[in-house]
């Protein structure tokens, strides 16, 4: 992977930073290298209509032609590049993501020259564990320090209703796995109701009993399944309520965040921190419905056809993939990034103030978490 430029007309100013109109500095980035999974999860992924008709469906039993062609995503040198350009920026943190990031070939390699980037802090991924446990090892050989693993349900049946494949096994192997490999592990829990609310005590033992952080997160209109509504949101003050009548009384906690070095990380990351009082175990809650963190959102994603989104929520986002092809300096890409990220709206705080909210506001699987 090649070095980042020095062009004709100038280098890219270091001083810079990504800030938008509200003031907002970005600091994250989120890499979908793919758009295509091997799970079908209901609050994620579009689910296929007609069962009895499996001549347009694949081995993973999702229906073919939704996947992006192979050259409409982008490699990993043009990742590669993009990164470096915003690292000079003040992007510290890349989480790599997906669909499911691990399906695509090759992965540790862009693990490896992403970790190499000055300025680069923190390398991380988002995966849903089924191919993790045979490759933890390499991954974090390559520079990757943690893993967010997908995990709705304990229960094998429940797991293929919610996920559309037999793997909880393979899940939870991963998570040993991913532990004994030195990776930060942290299990991602969407809760949606009368799917998986009852075991919300569960996923809290769980973090109690095997000192891994649990994140409870609220469901959101990013479904590809369209099933979304509201009154399937679990929140955060519900799961509170629920915990400590069955377990124990939880507070905010003193612990930072593994991936916060500072204090403005600590103030900016999703997920807020609780600690049991008796001293045993910590969950998080990603309240995005309820208590929306829009005011201190620090992250922009790039989508694996090449779009810079500034919000989970934006569509159809900036094309930088016609930049990357089209012979452009990387100044020119800079300042159409600066430019856009200028223009990031102001969140999901404002669709529900309009009372906008509705299913698929955006497709989950196509721009990563």
């Amino acid at each position: 992977m090649s070095s980042i430029r020095e062009d004709n007309d100038g280098e890219i100013n270091p001083n810079k930073a990504l800030v938008d109109r509200f003031g907002r500095i970005a600091r994250k980035l989120r890499l979908s290298v793919t758009d295509r999974c091997n799970m079908q999860c209901i609050y994620c992924m579009p689910r296929d209509t007609d069962k009895n008709d499996k001549t347009g469906i694949n081995k993973e039993g999702i229906p073919k032609g939704w996947w992006l062609a192979k050259d409409e995503v982008l490699s990993y040198e043009e990742f590669f590049r993009i990164s470096q350009i915003m690292a000079q920026f003040g992007i510290e943190k890349i989480r790599i993501t997906g669909g499911e990031p691990l399906l695509r070939p090759g992965v540790q390699e862009l693990v490896s020259g992403l970790s190499k980037i000055n300025g680069i802090r923190s390398i991380s991924m988002t995966t849903n564990g089924i191919y993790l446990c045979e490759k933890a090892d390499q991954l974090k050989s390559c520079g990757l320090q943690s893993v967010n693993i997908s995990l709705d349900t304990f229960k094998a049946a429940r797991f293929k209703a919610m996920c559309g494949i037999d793997g909880l096994h393979r899940v939870l192997n991963s998570v040993h796995a991913s532990e004994n490999a030195g990776l930060k592990v942290k299990i991602n829990m969407v809760v949606i109701r009368g799917w998986n609310n009852d075991e919300v005590v569960d996923f809290a033992n769980f973090a109690r009993e095997t000192g891994h952080v649990v994140r409870f997160i609220e469901f959101m209109p990013l479904d590809g399944s369209g099933i979304w509504s509201p009154e399937l949101v679990v929140s955060k003050s519900e799961i509170i309520s629920k915990i400590r009548n069955d377990i124990c009384d939880i507070e905010a906690s003193a612990i930072v965040d593994s991936n916060c070095a500072t204090s403005y990380d600590t103030r900016s990351t999703p997920a807020k921190l609780y600690s049991f009082t008796d001293g045993k175990g910590t969950i998080g809650f990603i309240p995005s419905m309820t208590e929306p963190f829009c005011e201190q959102c620090d992250r922009l994603r790039i989508t694996s056809d090449g779009r810079l989104l500034t919000c989970l929520f934006e569509n159809p986002g900036y094309d930088i993939k016609n930049l990357l092809r089209g012979g452009k300096t990387d100044k020119d890409i800079a300042d159409y990034i600066l430019e856009s990220v200028r223009k990031k709206p102001e969140g999901v705080i404002s669709i529900i103030r309009s009372k906008a909210l509705k299913p698929t506001l955006n497709l989950m699987h196509t721009i990563g978490g």
